[in-house]
């Protein structure tokens, strides 16, 4: 259940390409409990009502689990419903915190995801803006995509701040003009400005803002240092997912060379569908409830290691009655009980054009109140 159309086709189509190779990784391991795993696709357009829609055709399909979705409106929309089918719902890409929480039936949790919480993205991009070696601002403008991700991520970021907000704005990416927006940013000449927003979906207000004569340093969340970089973007700042830094994440690259460099949450999506499978042969049954049961399980701990391209191994040391840790594309998605991992972040900042490493914030950080 991923956007194959619309401004996020690209992330979703790289979703779905990932999902398939971690199909075909599980099926070249003889399947789940012997049977190999079968494929239907929804187009979520990105939309939630749509998403409402194409979920029932899962549901006729009669899927255990699926990957999906991506925006955190529709998996708000979409995680009750799964958790009143028994069906496991894991997220590649949605963060908003209020889906720690979601998907909850007869005691068992049937929305999980493969990224974290925007509470801990919302720490990483406060520190940021607040620390001197950083930013220094006393003063922030937030900028956030409208919807349920933006809003949630601002909010989270100005809880965070120890820096005064004076603006706190949101944007429409299918604007046709983006200067009232710019003008409401800039109003109260902010040190710096917190844009929350997702890769495809940015473009048009940050080409505005290179194009007019506003001039301030820009924290980015997560997933947009990709690509070519504009000169203005110059001094940005973004707090990036350390994820793709895993040797998963290189295998990953290299079975999919054709689509390279992988999208934004696309190593996720792969996370998504194997931590499911790997869940279902573990419990020896393939169902919602026995997965939602046992994924955290087989996301971390001390079991023995398994990572992408592995089941014929998970299948192995299942037999052998051994416990799994899953070591993924994206991180080393060790699950907490909300089924969420607690990834670790990186701090980024564009140096002569190029994405310039300065600070890991690792689990620890976050676990300790992001240093508070």
């Amino acid at each position: 259940m991923l956007p194959l159309s619309g401004s996020l086709e690209t992330v979703g189509t790289h979703g779905k390409r990932a999902v398939e190779q971690a199909i075909a990784d599980v099926n070249d391991g003889d399947g789940i409990l012997g049977r190999p795993v079968e494929l239907t696709a929804i187009d979520s357009k990105g939309n939630p009502d749509t998403a409402v829609e194409g979920y029932q055709s899962l549901v006729d399909e009669g899927v255990v689990g699926f990957v999906g979705a991506l925006v955190s409106d529709a998996s708000i929309a979409l995680a009750p419903k799964a958790a009143d089918d028994g069906i496991m719902e894991m997220s590649p890409a949605s963060t908003n915190p209020k889906l720690s929480d979601a998907g909850t039936a007869d005691g068992r949790k049937y929305f999980g995801r493969t990224v974290p919480s925007d509470i801990l993205q919302a720490i990483a991009m406060a520190k940021i803006l607040d620390a001197p070696q950083y930013v220094g601002a006393e003063s922030v403008a937030l900028l956030a995509i409208d919807n349920a991700f933006g809003s949630g991520l601002a909010a989270e970021v100005s809880a965070n701040l120890d820096a005064t907000v004076v603006a706190d704005v949101g944007y429409d990416p299918s604007a046709d003009s983006f200067d009232a927006v710019l003008d409401d940013v800039f109003a109260d000449d902010p040190d710096a400005v917190g844009f929350v927003s997702v890769p495809g979906q940015e473009h048009g207000i940050l080409d505005a803002y290179g194009a007019s004569d506003y001039e301030a340093p820009w924290v980015f969340s997560a997933g947009m240092f990709s690509g070519d970089v504009p000169s203005y973007y110059e001094g940005f700042y973004s707090a990036s997912l350390s994820s793709v830094r895993t040797d998963g994440y290189f295998n990953l690259s290299r079975r999919l060379s054709d689509i390279a460099p992988l999208a934004p949450y696309a190593a996720n999506a792969y996370d998504a569908l194997f931590l499911m499978a790997a869940a279902a042969e573990k419990a020896g049954e393939a169902s919602g409830p026995a997965i939602s049961e046992t994924i955290q399980s087989v996301s971390g701990g001390t079991g023995h290691t398994v990572s992408v391209g592995e089941f014929d191994r998970v299948r192995s040391l299942v037999s052998a009655g051994r416990d799994l840790n899953y070591q993924g594309a994206a991180s080393g998605v060790d699950l907490t009980s909300s089924l969420e991992p607690l990834s670790s972040y990186l701090v980024e900042r564009i140096h002569g054009g190029n994405v310039e490493q300065l600070e890991l914030l690792q689990r620890q950080f976050f676990e300790s109140g992001g240093g508070q």
